[in-house]
């Protein structure tokens, strides 16, 4: 296989084939607001992030595996010689279902990463996290200002402790460095 089958090795990016699956997978794993508010390609940015960040063990681990779960797909009676990333909803989850149980531990462990992905990636899209009511900015900035208050005094006498003169003497001990003449002062 050539490097492109397994993702561009420049940027690190997932190959098609795995972003078709990533996105196949969206309306699946993720919970129905990710399809409604149209963040499907949004999603499959964010894990392919991920995934670039990743080392090259693991990213064609994910390859080859995201390749078997869509090809595999093909032998699924009901499938009907359909890859993964063209089911219907319906079948493509009963698909995710029979990895995602598998009785064989790749599968299984293939399944569950993937969703992980996709759930992480789907819960820090701006959209959602307002959605929630999640807002962590203003948190940060009240217990900063808490801990500002709570802590100066500590702070202040830190600060002053990095700039304050050195409080051990100098000069008064001389050790050889180990180099032939060499002395060092302590």
């Amino acid at each position: 296989m050539t490097d492109r089958e397994f993702g561009d090795d420049a940027t690190n990016s997932p190959s098609p084939r795995l972003r078709q699956v990533l996105a196949a997978l969206v309306p699946v794993v993720c919970p129905p607001d990710a399809t409604s508010l149209g963040l499907t390609a949004d999603i499959v940015d964010h894990v392919s992030v991920q995934i670039a960040s990743l080392s090259r063990l693991f990213r064609v681990a994910l390859e080859v595996g995201g390749s078997a779960f869509d090809v595999a797909a093909v032998a699924w009676p009901p499938a009907r010689g359909r890859t993964f990333s063209r089911l219907p909803p319906p079948l493509a989850e009963r698909w995710f279902l029979r990895w995602l149980h598998s009785p064989l531990l790749p599968q299984r462990q293939l399944a569950k990463g993937l969703r992980q992905l996709l759930c992480l990636a789907h819960f820090e899209m701006p959209a959602i996290q307002a959605r929630l009511g999640y807002g962590p900015d203003a948190w940060i900035e009240k217990v900063q200002r808490k801990r500002l208050m709570t802590y100066a005094d500590d702070i202040r006498r830190h600060q002053e402790a990095l700039v304050a003169p050195d409080p051990l003497p100098h000069g008064g001990f001389v050790r050889n460095s180990g180099q032939a003449g060499a002395k060092e002062a302590v």
